[in-house]
């Protein structure tokens, strides 16, 4: 079976995009079912490589083997086991895992060549996010591989019902009730939920600027905004934070916070309430932390998002005190890092604040990104100091 593309529309597939988009496509020969490998070829009917085909998805392939690529296997299950094996690979040689870090992202998805899956270990909890029909199609092989590669005692999938809706998936079994799943990160015992938690359960890619939040936090009084399981306030607090609160709307994520800070003997307080309300306090803090969910799910949102993160970053900057800091951050892949300084300059001048961009920061290495793919970049995370 195989997958023609149009003319002209081959190039970013040629330097390692794996989206295939329906548009790029001008034949399918045979007639493949979601899930089928395939071939693709460019107009020309030069081979460019094999992926997972699915009829109706605006990804019609996402190709997961190049023809460049000598000694990887040309079937899908070798490709998902090798792909896993380097993946881990190279975190291991990261120093990922460590002693005091059990929870991190095994695979994450384009930047490791397998479009459509994400993993993260969280302790011996595999939790594969499934952002693709194939992954149900390979879900046995797939557990396996993360069982004997990663070392994983248990693996949960998790797939988004907007997505499960457009690639067609089944619904999974319900969720059942577990005891939450601890990790060490910087020496912290943090809590997850790999079954009902947000996402994976936990935010693997926050890691590295949690710690740059404990390394600032000394002395200083620390709000965290969208705290979920207060990991960013745990690492404040362990950095000899004056004070710390915690905002989020969800009772079970604070929950995790409120019995992880008890675990290590750290003075946190948490509060169930909508961030805009705390925001509207006559109040200022020497540190903000403020990590918002995905305000923009697709390019068509950016201007309706782009408001929303405008109100939030001005009403953010209001709260920090002369000569205090705002790590202000953005997990929608459709605002990119220009847009978002963009937004954070017009906030500032809206508030009246006369801003300095210390850093501008990202994802931890075990998430990385192919440049032929930059929309995997999708975290940012800036630091300003305010005057």
């Amino acid at each position: 079976m195989k997958v023609r593309l149009a003319k002209g529309r081959a190039r970013p597939f040629w330097h390692g995009n794996p989206l295939v988009f329906s548009g790029a496509v001008a034949s399918v020969e045979g007639d493949p079912a979601a899930g089928d490998w395939v071939e693709v070829v460019d107009a020309e009917d030069r081979r460019i490589g094999w992926g997972w085909f699915h009829p109706t998805s605006l990804y019609r392939v996402r190709l997961a083997r190049w023809a460049s690529e000598e000694g990887l296997p040309e079937d899908p299950a070798g490709v998902i086991r090798t792909r896993i094996e380097r993946a881990v690979a190279v975190r291991r040689a990261l120093g990922i895992p460590s002693p005091d870090c059990t929870a991190w992202r095994v695979v994450h998805s384009e930047g490791d060549g397998i479009s459509g899956l994400s993993v993260d270990l969280l302790g011996d909890v595999a939790v594969a996010s499934d952002t693709a029909f194939w992954t149900e199609r390979y879900r046995t092989e797939i557990d396996a591989i993360l069982r004997d590669v990663a070392g994983s005692r248990e693996v949960v999938h998790r797939v988004p019902p907007a997505l499960r809706r457009e690639e067609g998936m089944a619904a999974l079994p319900e969720a059942p009730d577990r005891d939450p799943v601890e990790v060490l990160e910087g020496g912290l015992r943090l809590l997850a939920d790999p079954w009902k938690g947000q996402k994976t359960g936990f935010y693997c890619d926050q890691r590295e600027n949690r710690a740059l939040v404990r390394r600032l936090a000394t002395g200083r009084r620390v709000l965290d905004l969208y705290c979920h399981s207060g990991a960013f306030a745990l690492q404040a607090a362990a950095g000899g934070a004056r004070e710390v609160l915690a905002v989020d709307t969800s009772a079970p994520a604070l929950a995790l916070g409120r019995e992880a800070a008890a675990r290590n003997g750290l003075p946190v307080q948490f509060l169930q309430a909508d961030v805009r309300e705390v925001l509207a306090r006559d109040d200022r803090w020497d540190l903000v932390v403020c990590d918002p969910p995905k305000l923009a799910a697709s390019r068509g949102d950016l201007p309706a998002a782009a408001e929303r993160y405008l109100h939030l970053n001005r009403a953010a900057m209001e709260r920090v005190g002369p000569g205090g800091l705002l790590l202000t951050c953005s997990c929608s892949a459709a605002m990119r890092r220009d847009l978002f300084l963009e937004v954070l300059r017009d906030a500032a001048a809206r508030a009246h604040r006369r801003v300095r961009l210390l850093e501008v920061r990202g994802a931890g290495p075990d998430h990385p990104v192919h440049p032929a793919f930059p929309e995997g970049e999708y975290l940012k995370a800036v630091l300003l100091s305010l005057e």
